[in-house]
C-alpha cells in the first residue's frame, strides 16, 4: 500500500508547487538541453577587401603667398589684378591702418584653441578608460543538494481511530528544509489524501489531535524520502570574450533576489574604439582648423606702418577679391610662383605596400566642397614624428607609424592655396578575401583556439581553428577549421556542452 500511495503524493506535491509558483523544483537534464546555433552566412563575413584611408591637410604651392584681411578693414588700394605678375618687394595693396580690427579673428583663434583642448582632454580620458565586456552572458548557478523531500507519519499503535501502521499525514519539503505542503489521510481511506475543501472538518480534527502531541516520533514511525536534485541558487554573469566572471545574482527558494547583480556601465571595447577613432578625427580637424586660423591672424597683422602689404614671392596673382565686398575667412589675394598645387597627408605603415608614387587620391575642400584628383609625387622613407602631419585616419590598425606623402593637382580645380581639405585613398588589394567571424564565437584552451559547431548529426562538437588578423577589434580571421556553411553556437552555457542537440535560429540569445 505504501508503495502505491507514495507516487500519488509526489504528483500532488509537484502540482501544488507549479500552481503556487514556487521556484525550487527545477531540474536540469542533459538530454533535454539544447544549444542554439546560427549560420555563418548571417554572422560571418568573407570577401573583405579593406578600408579606404582618410587624411587631412592644407593646400600649398612650392612658392606662394596668401593674404587675409580682417572684417571691416578699409582697403585704400589694390595694385594688382588676377593674372598680373608680381615681383618680391612690390606693394600688393594698402589698407587704412587704424581700420584693421583683428579682434574678431583673435576670438576665432581662441575658440579654435578651446575646441582643440576639449578634444585633447576627451581623447586622453577615453584612452585611459577601461571598457566593460563586449557581450555579457548568464548561466544558472546550480548546486547538487541531497535533502529530505518527504516524510510519512505512520501510527505506531492504535491512535485516534487509526490502526497501527496506518498513514496519518505526510509532509513535503523544499531543499532548504522549509515545509511546503502537508496532506492528511482518513483511517477509512488510506489510498487517497483528504481534500482540503470537501474534508475540511476531518482535517481540522486531525490537526487538533496532533497539536496535543509534544513529541510526534513517540507516537508515529517516520519514513523519510530523500532525493538529490540540481537546484538553481542564482545566476553567474560573465564576459563572453574570456569567460571571466563579472557578477553574481543570488536567488532564494522562491526566486527572490538575495544578492543583486549590478550591470556594468560604460563603453564596450567596440564602442570605446569607435569613440577614440571619432575623437582622433575631431582632434585632427580641430588642430588643422586652429593652425589655419592662427596663420590667417598672422597674415592679417602683416602690414607695415603705412598699411602696406608687401609681396614676399615673385609670381602670378591667382586670386584677388573685391575691395568693396570681400570675405574675411577667405584669402584676399594669392600670389603663386607655379600653377601646380600640393597637399600633404599621412598613411599608416600597414598600407605602405599598397600605396605608390603615381597613385591618385581624392581631394575635397572644406571651404567650398570642390573636389580634385591629385597624384602622389612622393612618399617619405621614414616615419613622421611631428604632430603637424599626424592626420592619418585609416580604417585598419591606427596604432602604427605614419608616413608623409605629397600629392599635386592643378590650381584650375577651384581649390585654393591655404584651403583645408579631406584626402581619401583607396589602396589596391588590401586584405583581399578572408573569412571573418565575431570574436565571441572563439574560445581558447590548452589545445588552442576553438569554436562549438553543429555537426552532421545536429549535435554540438568542439572544433579547433587557426586564426589570423583582427578586424576592427570585433572580428577574427579564421584560416582553417570551419567554413561559411557551418553553424556555430555561443560557446558558453549550453553552447559549451559537447554532444547536446542543436537548434538553428536566426539570432542568438546571449
Amino acid at each position: 500500500m505504501k508503495k502505491i500511495i507514495k507516487p500519488l503524493i509526489v504528483i500532488v506535491v509537484i502540482a501544488g508547487l507549479v500552481v503556487g509558483g514556487l521556484y525550487g523544483y527545477f531540474r536540469y537534464n542533459r538530454g533535454k538541453k539544447i544549444a542554439q546555433v546560427v549560420s555563418l552566412t548571417t554572422y560571418g563575413m568573407d570577401g573583405y577587401w579593406g578600408d579606404s584611408i582618410e587624411s587631412y591637410g592644407t593646400v600649398t604651392a612650392e612658392k606662394s603667398q596668401t593674404t587675409y584681411l580682417a572684417s571691416g578693414t578699409e582697403v585704400l588700394s589694390v595694385n594688382f589684378a588676377e593674372g598680373d605678375h608680381v615681383e618680391a618687394g612690390d606693394v600688393l595693396l594698402t589698407v587704412k591702418k587704424e581700420s584693421q580690427n583683428i579682434r574678431g579673428k583673435e576670438l576665432e583663434v581662441e575658440k579654435a584653441q578651446q575646441i582643440y583642448n576639449a578634444n585633447t582632454t576627451r581623447l586622453e580620458r577615453l584612452e585611459n578608460t577601461t571598457p566593460i565586456p563586449e557581450h555579457i552572458a548568464s548561466q544558472a548557478d546550480t548546486r547538487d543538494v541531497t535533502y529530505v523531500m518527504e516524510k510519512t507519519y505512520y501510527a505506531k499503535s492504535d491512535w485516534n481511530g487509526y490502526s497501527s501502521g496506518d498513514i496519518v499525514f505526510e509532509c513535503s519539503y523544499m531543499y532548504n528544509g522549509e515545509e511546503v505542503y502537508r496532506s492528511y489521510y482518513s483511517h477509512e481511506d488510506q489510498k487517497h489524501p483528504l481534500n482540503e475543501d470537501d474534508d475540511a472538518e476531518a482535517i481540522e480534527s486531525i490537526k487538533s489531535a496532533l497539536d496535543e502531541i509534544e513529541d510526534l516520533e513517540s507516537v508515529f514511525d517516520v519514513e523519510e524520502y530523500e532525493v538529490t536534485e540540481e537546484i538553481v541558487v542564482g545566476n553567474w554573469y560573465y564576459d563572453t570574450s574570456n569567460g571571466n566572471i563579472i557578477g553574481h545574482e543570488g536567488l532564494g527558494p522562491h526566486g527572490e533576489i538575495r544578492e543583486e547583480y549590478i550591470e556594468p556601465k560604460g563603453y564596450t571595447p567596440t564602442q570605446l574604439e569607435e569613440a577614440i577613432e571619432q575623437t582622433k578625427k575631431d582632434l585632427a580637424r580641430a588642430e588643422l582648423d586652429l593652425r589655419i586660423k592662427a596663420n590667417q591672424l598672422e597674415e592679417m597683422k602683416n602690414t607695415n606702418e603705412n598699411g602696406e602689404m608687401i609681396a614676399k614671392v615673385s609670381g602670378t596673382v591667382s586670386k584677388v577679391q573685391s575691395a568693396d565686398n570681400y570675405n574675411s575667412t577667405q584669402p584676399f589675394m594669392i600670389v603663386s610662383a607655379t600653377d601646380e598645387y600640393f597637399i600633404s597627408g599621412t598613411i599608416g605603415e600597414f598600407y605602405l605596400g599598397n600605396v605608390h608614387v603615381g597613385d591618385k587620391v581624392s581631394v575635397m575642400s572644406w571651404d567650398n566642397g570642390m573636389t580634385a584628383d591629385a597624384v602622389i609625387t612622393d612618399i617619405s622613407d621614414s616615419p613622421d614624428t611631428s604632430e603637424e602631419n599626424n592626420y592619418y585616419m585609416g580604417g585598419g590598425n591606427t596604432n602604427v607609424s605614419n608616413y608623409v606623402f605629397k600629392a599635386s593637382f592643378d590650381r584650375s580645380s577651384g581649390i585654393e592655396i591655404g584651403a583645408a581639405v579631406d584626402i581619401t585613398i583607396t589602396p589596391d588589394n588590401v586584405e583581399a578575401g578572408g573569412m571573418y567571424i565575431p570574436n565571441f564565437f572563439i574560445r581558447k584552451d590548452s589545445g588552442g583556439n576553438y569554436v562549438m559547431r553543429m555537426n552532421e548529426k545536429n549535435r554540438l562538437e568542439k572544433v579547433y581553428v587557426r586564426i589570423g588578423k583582427s578586424l576592427w577589434g570585433e572580428m577574427l580571421e579564421v584560416k582553417s577549421g570551419i567554413t561559411m556553411d557551418d553553424c556555430l553556437a555561443f560557446p558558453y552555457g549550453n553552447g559549451a556542452i559537447e554532444g547536446i542537440k542543436c537548434k538553428k535560429v536566426e539570432s542568438l540569445d546571449y
